[in-house]
């Protein structure tokens, strides 16, 4: 009987202390899960972005801190309210259809929404929402972007500020362009005339065995080679032809010139829609377009065929008059991603972004080049 009580109370005391290991596993494992608890608690609460849950009708079903802090409002009366109710300036309908849209979409929709005027330092919120497994709520993250739409709206003044800029810059070039080729014209033109008509009465009262003979035919000469510069540069700087019959007549004898000077590259010109009277910007703008191009392919392509086409096309649908210009060329190429320093392409880039264009270019190695532009007609 005495040994049977012993063993009994071995077991009894065995029993106790599993007992107590198990209640101190229990109890590691409780204060583990309510530090993980206060642990995601504190991340919820205390993230970078508000976080809500919202059911089907728009009415907020939970909140973190930080999303109450956006809302400005204690998170208790944020409860059950509808979320539209907590903005004064909430387009009600878009935001409907958003929340409707999100209780039909399986996948994370996104919008941006105004809500406050520009003066209120919360005045654009982002929201990204996904819909339950069983439809009967939407997790929806918030956060403020109303400094980013202040930064997205200053650099688009920026930039339509740099594009006046470049548009006036681009004036002044030509208007001293024109300034120069009347002069060069206007000036010179007379005194090589001059000079040109004096050695011609030379030549006419002296003997043609005099020294002076070969003196007043070289200085012709010279006056003839003179005249042939000084037109290329008035060629250059203000195609005559643009002022007077408009851009295809001018473009026409740009290839005319290119080709006598380049006669190893095919250049072929096709022109199409009315293109007669664009106005001066847009004709000086493709004139330079082209010219540049033209340079280019002469520098760099190795090309032994180019051909350069402009068009005035309408799209439909807005109704509205473009623009387009197509330079190809089937010379070596090049790889666009790699890094240039020449301006040839980056002139012509700022010429399109002044006149609100677009250009693309496409090449490869051994592929020849192909520049796209399309600029859009002003009325």
């Amino acid at each position: 009987m005495n040994q049977r009580n012993k063993y009994r109370r071995l077991d009894d005391y065995e029993m106790h202390n599993k007992v107590e290991l198990l209640a101190g596993q229990l109890h590691h494992q409780q204060l583990e899960l309510e530090e993980s608890r206060n642990r995601y608690a504190d991340l919820y609460d205390h993230a970078p972005v508000g976080y809500l849950t919202l059911d089907s009708s728009g009415n907020i079903l939970s909140i973190n801190l930080t999303g109450a802090a956006l809302l400005r409002k204690a998170r208790p009366f944020l409860i059950g309210k509808a979320f539209t109710d907590c903005f004064l300036d909430i387009d009600h309908q878009i935001f409907n259809q958003y929340l409707q849209e999100v209780f039909n979409s399986s996948s994370k929709t996104t919008i941006d929404l105004k809500i406050g005027d520009t003066s209120d330092p919360l005045c654009f919120i982002r929201l990204e929402s996904t819909v339950s497994s069983d439809k009967n709520m939407c997790r929806m993250m918030m956060s403020d972007i109303s400094q980013l739409r202040k930064m997205i709206n200053l650099n688009r003044d920026l930039l339509n500020e740099n594009r006046q800029l470049m548009k006036e810059l681009f004036r002044i070039q030509e208007k001293e362009r024109r300034r120069l080729a009347r002069e060069l014209h206007d000036e010179m033109g007379q005194l090589l005339t001059g000079i040109r008509a004096e050695s011609e009465v030379i030549l006419n009262i002296v003997d043609k065995d005099s020294n002076v003979f070969p003196s007043a035919e070289a200085i012709k000469g010279s006056t003839e080679k003179m005249h042939h510069v000084i037109r290329t540069m008035l060629h250059r700087l203000r195609p005559l032809l643009l002022d007077t019959l408009g851009l295809p007549d001018a473009l026409s004898e740009l290839k005319k010139q290119w080709c006598s000077r380049h006669s190893q590259i095919t250049l072929e010109l096709k022109l199409q829609g009315e293109l007669a009277i664009l106005g001066e910007q847009y004709n000086i703008t493709l004139f330079r377009l082209i010219q540049e191009a033209l340079n280019n392919i002469y520098k760099h392509a190795e090309a032994t065929w180019a051909q350069i086409s402009l068009s005035r096309e309408t799209i439909d649908n807005p109704s509205t008059d473009f623009l387009h210009l197509k330079i190809e060329d089937n010379g070596k190429g090049y790889d666009t991603n790699q890094q240039f320093t020449g301006l040839g392409l980056v002139g012509m880039r700022e010429r399109v972004i002044a006149m609100d264009g677009r250009m693309t270019v496409r090449s490869a190695p051994n592929e020849g080049t192909e520049i796209d532009i399309r600029l859009p007609m002003k009325a």
